[in-house]
C-alpha cells in the first residue's frame, strides 16, 4: 500500500500564499520531498470543504502538477475561486482545478503556477524574512508549541495582505513545518469574517 504522506498543501493554501508575487529571486534548493511525487493525496478542513479528490498527477523536473476536483458550498471561498478561471471551474458547489505547479524540496516550497516562481516558504527561515509575494515571516518557534491535530510542532508563520486579484481576501496567514510542509492557514475575509484550516493526510 502506497505510503501516506502528509496533505502540506491544498488548492486554496497553495493560491492564497503564493498569487501575484514578482519574479524571486530567492531559488528553491534542496532534494525532492515525497509529498511533492506522483500520486500523493491532498486534503484540508476549510469551512465548506469536503469530498477532496485532489492528486500530484505529474512530476517533471521537479516541478510537480496538482489537479483535482472538491466541493464547496462556503460562498466566501466559491467567491475566489470564481475569480481565478484559468486554474478553477466552479458549477454549483463543484469545484474543479488543473495545472496547479509547485516544487516541493526538503529546502521548502515553491510556487510555479502561471508566470510565477516564488519561494513562499523556507525551513530556515528567521523572523523579520521577506517573500516575494508580500509574505513576512512573524513567528519562528524553538519549541513544539503549534498545535496540530493531535500532535504540538515547531512551525513557521507566515502573515500576508491581500494583494493582486483574489476577491473577497483580506490576509492570509500560513504555518509550515520542516517535516510536514504547509500545515495550516487562515483566510481573513473582506467581509470581516475568518476561516482557519489546518492541513492533513488523507
Amino acid at each position: 500500500m502506497k505510503k501516506l504522506f502528509l496533505a502540506f498543501l491544498t488548492v486554496p493554501a497553495l493560491f492564497f500564499a503564493t498569487s501575484c508575487g514578482e519574479n524571486s529571486k530567492m531559488k528553491l534548493e534542496g532534494d525532492q520531498s515525497p509529498y511533492g511525487e506522483v500520486g500523493t493525496r491532498f486534503s484540508g478542513n476549510f469551512a465548506g470543504g469536503s469530498n477532496f479528490n485532489l492528486s500530484v498527477t505529474s512530476l517533471d523536473n521537479g516541478v510537480s502538477t496538482l489537479e483535482g476536483t472538491f466541493t464547496m458550498t462556503d460562498p466566501r471561498y466559491k467567491k475566489i475561486f470564481k475569480s481565478l478561471p484559468k486554474y478553477c471551474e466552479v458549477d454549483g458547489d463543484n469545484v474543479t482545478i488543473h495545472d496547479i505547479k509547485f516544487k516541493a524540496t526538503t529546502d521548502g516550497i515553491e510556487n510555479c503556477t502561471g508566470h510565477h516562481e516564488d519561494v513562499f516558504l523556507k525551513y530556515d527561515a528567521k523572523v523579520g524574512d521577506t517573500y516575494s509575494n508580500g509574505g513576512k515571516v512573524t513567528h519562528v518557534s524553538k519549541d513544539n508549541d503549534f498545535q496540530w491535530g493531535s500532535m504540538k510542532i515547531k512551525a513557521i508563520q507566515v502573515e500576508k495582505n491581500k494583494s493582486g486579484k483574489l476577491d473577497g481576501v483580506k490576509k492570509i496567514t500560513y504555518w509550515g513545518n520542516h517535516r510536514f510542509g504547509l500545515v495550516a492557514v487562515e483566510t481573513e475575509f473582506d467581509d470581516g469574517t475568518s476561516d482557519f484550516a489546518t492541513i492533513s493526510i488523507f
